[in-house]
């Protein structure tokens, strides 16, 4: 039987009627007016299908005149329900221009709303179109039929540019005025009338042929030629912003124009616009536009959390990935940090935080750990890039074992950036290298052949001193050289000023014992932490508790022999105490009597005065050496300075000087004096004429204060030889000013035939040319990095070509491997007891972020979103088969 349909209305009631429908043979108590017309009206139909079944079951045919009824019937029924349909342009009505005022307001008004609630300008577009998308179907009919308000002018001089013009401008077709009374743009020009000719907005090819400029529209209130793309898309010329009313050079500005870089950057911009505008599917595109938005704003977020956490060296992952949980890791947690004020993101891990797997978050950590990946290979190539636009580098190598007992190689290079200052850029960990030149030389080259870098351009090697390093045979920096012989070795300044102290420190017995005594001393009172109570207790404010002097640094050393000379006197009456307590341990008792009686001598204070004032020079120039922004200038002129200042204490006045400083904490009493003199057995033809007997003092003078001076001095000329050697090259360009135009031409000859592959022969007479410059400018520009910045700054380059090289390859010569040793800080905390099972490419990418954290924080969010999604993209490339 057929289906019966009632209507969705107030059922009216009325007197019970009775109908009866002969084909069913049945009679129905009506008692609804509404439902009796029901009835009445599908009472054939249901007469008609018990008809058939009647049929049906005693084997009878209908006419063909039945057949031909029924079926036209039901082809009625057909038309009309087709009928009954709306069309498609039903479904995608364009949208009214008075619609988008209201809703271009309503927009202003939820902005303005947000902004003092706090809310950010992406959030509140995303819930715009999310609003205006659910509002989309429940609109009335009354809405869809207002008709299309167009109040956007024909002079592109009165369009008030916004996104609601463009789209109102781009679903018509804009007219190009050119039907106007040209007449009327009458201009005059001297004794001469010019016009505005229609010819202008033709281009005439050279076939003959004309073409349309359909970029080109006449403004009537302005008398003036504008262009359309560049109008709607921010173009910078007179044809996009004033209107050009030239008609003299029109046609000449016009063809200017319209092979420019920025009207084709806008022509693009605009027909791209254009297709989107007023397609069938352009509510499809809205949607897909704010699911991308959606995603982004997420992604930022991500992307944020990522790069603060890895510019700190942070670990990410807990033991539990979920949130609300408090073990799932610093990246998770920062997340419900921002959820708690961001209430697009507590949307976002309300509906997708804990959905499980399968489905899309980008908050696990699989997310996590490909966004570091991206983050890592953008910094890289970015560093890449700077190195072949600088061309020349240096390299810095070193290794130290980790937490897990893996040697792990840092590679740091060096190079001048494009505004003239040099930086240090690290690039890597190689774990298990080894320790032999052959595979370290591997290492290096296949590092630089892997990113495209050519051995050729190096220019200086920077090591520490050891004989797998330093080498002069088969050394790295040997191996090196003989891959490019313009690769000059420069041993680590620091790291030699440290091998400097280590020497001076063993070389008499006095100093090795004071060296050895401080270092007991640290360790006794480090041990216990009551002994350690007792010596806080005794300092005054402001001074320092003993440190460890072990190690090569300048500065341990001198820390823990400025800590003693600031507290003698307590040390000493800690160390009395300790030795009369009773109730200590009797080697506690004897080890502190042995050290108060070392330090009770007259010869441990001296050293003790003698060593901080010699020690705080060492500190202060080792951290001087140990900055990125030095030059090899400074180094031979910092190692010269220590030479001077240790000639110029040499001496029996600056010997008494100390030993006045001494006196004020203890009296003059040598322990020499106070062992009886041994007299050697004379033989038969000797007398005690000539015999020397010397005092306490003059022993502590000639073997112990001469005798450091001595060495110390020795060995920093033998370090700084190999700096001056180096440098000679270079040093005529620190002293352009003081030099004369011989000197520097001479010199200037020399530098270029031993780079006569970088250098060109005018090198000489651009040098005394940059001389009367500097001259002439009345600037006082100290050092070599200050000339590079002048000269970079200035776009000087150009004009001092070879000058600007010869700086370059200055200043990329490593002078340290400190960064490399930095490097080694950074390894500690990204790879410490918690995570000694972490890697490979993870390593890399974390220490990556931590140490290079400048160029991380320059990232660009939309860019690694770019990356992230080409890489996640399912898409297969189309092929054409043949």
């Amino acid at each position: 039987m057929g289906s019966l349909s009632f209507p969705q209305q107030k059922l009216q009631p009325l007197p019970p009627m009775t109908i009866s429908i002969p084909a069913l043979s049945v009679e129905i108590k009506v008692f609804d007016a509404t439902l009796l017309a029901v009835l009445m009206a599908n009472k054939g139909h249901i007469a008609e299908q018990q008809l058939l079944c009647k049929m049906s079951d005693s084997r009878s045919r209908l006419s063909g005149y039945k057949y031909k009824k029924i079926a036209e019937e039901k082809k009625n029924q057909l038309n009309n329900l087709v009928q009954k349909i709306p069309k498609i342009d039903y479904f995608f009505k364009p949208t009214t221009f008075l619609n988008e005022v209201e809703n271009y307001e309503s927009t202003q008004k939820t902005l303005a709303s947000c902004s003092n609630s706090g809310t950010s300008t992406t959030d509140v577009t995303y819930i715009q179109n999310v609003t205006s998308s659910e509002s989309c179907s429940n609109n009335t009919t009354e809405k869809d039929n207002v008709p299309i308000v167009d109040s956007i002018s024909e002079d592109p001089a009165e369009w008030v540019i916004n996104d609601l013009t463009i789209d109102r401008l781009l679903l018509k077709e804009i007219k190009q005025n050119i039907d106007y009374d040209l007449l009327s743009t009458k201009l005059e020009f001297g004794n001469k009338t010019r016009y505005l000719k229609k010819s202008v907005f033709y281009r005439k090819l050279l076939n003959g042929e004309q073409q349309l400029r359909k970029f080109l529209i006449y403004s009537r209130s302005k008398n003036a030629v504008f262009c359309i793309p560049c109008r709607l898309f921010g173009g910078s010329t007179k044809l996009a912003t004033e209107g050009l009313m030239d008609w003299r050079n029109v046609i000449k500005i016009v063809k200017q124009h319209e092979v420019s870089k920025e009207h084709t950057n806008c022509q693009i911009v605009f027909l791209r616009r254009s297709n989107n505008i007023g397609r069938i599917d352009s509510d499809l595109c809205i949607q897909i536009n704010n699911e991308i938005d959606y995603w982004k704003n997420v992604l930022k977020r991500v992307i944020a959390v990522i790069k603060k956490l890895g510019s700190r060296g942070l670990p990410f992952r807990g033991s539990v990935e979920k949130f609300g949980s408090q073990n799932n890791g610093n990246f998770m947690m920062c997340l419900e940090l921002i959820s708690e004020f961001d209430p697009f993101l507590s949307n976002h891990i309300v509906q997708h935080g804990n959905p499980g797997s399968g489905h899309t978050s980008y908050l696990s950590s699989t997310t996590c750990d490909e966004i570091i990946t991206l983050i890592t290979t953008q910094v890289t190539n970015v560093i890449i890039k700077e190195i072949k636009s600088a061309k020349y580098f240096s390299i810095v190598i070193d290794s130290t074992p980790d937490i897990s007992h893996t040697d792990q190689l840092a590679y740091v290079i060096r190079y001048v950036r494009d505004d003239g200052f040099p930086v240090e850029r690290f690039m890597c960990f190689l774990p298990n290298i080894g320790h032999k030149s052959e595979t370290l030389e591997t290492a290096v080259l296949s590092f630089l052949t892997k990113h495209d870098i050519d051995i050729n351009n190096c220019r200086g090697q920077s090591y520490d001193n050891a004989a797998n390093m330093s080498g002069i045979y088969s050394g790295l920096q040997a191996r090196i050289v003989k891959k490019n012989p313009y690769a000059y070795y420069v041993p680590c300044a620091a790291h030699s000023l440290n091998l400097v102290g280590t020497c001076v420190a063993e070389c008499v017995k006095e100093g090795l014992s004071f060296f050895n005594t401080i270092q007991h001393l640290y360790s006794f009172f480090s041990a216990s932490t009551r002994r350690w109570d007792i010596l806080k207790s005794s300092l005054t404010l402001g001074k320092k508790v003993v440190k460890r002097a072990d190690g090569t640094r300048w500065s341990a050393r001198h820390e823990a022999c400025d800590s003693l000379y600031q507290n003698y006197d307590g040390i000493m009456k800690n160390l009395s105490l300790l030795e009369e307590d009773n109730f200590e341990k009797a080697t506690t008792r004897c080890e502190a009597a042995g050290l108060r009686r070392q330090l009770d001598r007259f010869e441990t204070v001296f050293m003790t005065v003698f060593w901080n004032t010699i020690l705080e020079r060492f500190n202060s120039t080792s951290k001087e050496l140990q900055k990125v922004n030095i030059d090899l200038g400074i180094v031979v002129k910092l190692y010269e300075s220590l030479i001077n200042f240790i000639t110029s204490i040499r001496n029996d006045k600056c010997f008494n000087e100390y030993v006045i400083l001494a006196k004020k904490i203890k009296s003059e009493e040598y322990e020499f004096d106070k062992v009886r003199t041994k007299k050697r057995k004379l033989q038969a033809d000797e007398t005690r004429e000539n015999e020397v007997h010397m005092t306490g003092s003059d022993k502590l003078r000639i073997e112990t204060y001469f005798t450091i001076l001595d060495r110390v001095k020795s060995e920093l000329e033998k370090r700084c030889a190999a700096y001056t050697n180096t440098f000679d090259k270079y040093d005529f360009l620190t002293n352009l000013i003081l030099l004369s135009p011989e000197e520097i031409t001479q010199k200037a000859n020399k530098l270029q035939e031993l780079y006569s592959d970088d250098l060109e022969k005018s090198f000489a007479c651009e040098c005394v040319h940059f001389r009367a410059y500097l001259q002439s400018i009345n600037t006082n520009i100290d050092g070599v990095i200050e000339l590079s910045i002048h000269l970079r700054g200035n776009n000087l380059d150009t004009v001092f070509p070879n000058v600007d090289i010869a700086l370059r390859m200055l200043l990329c010569m490593a002078i340290t491997n400190c960064s490399a040793e930095r490097s080694f800080s950074t390894l500690k905390r990204v790879k410490n007891y918690l995570r000694a099972s972490m890697e490979g490419d993870k390593l890399n990418s974390l220490s990556l972020l931590a140490i290079e954290t400048e160029l991380v924080n320059k990232m660009d969010f939309d860019a690694i979103i770019d990356d992230f999604a080409t890489q996640k993209s399912r898409r297969k490339p189309m092929s054409t088969r043949h």
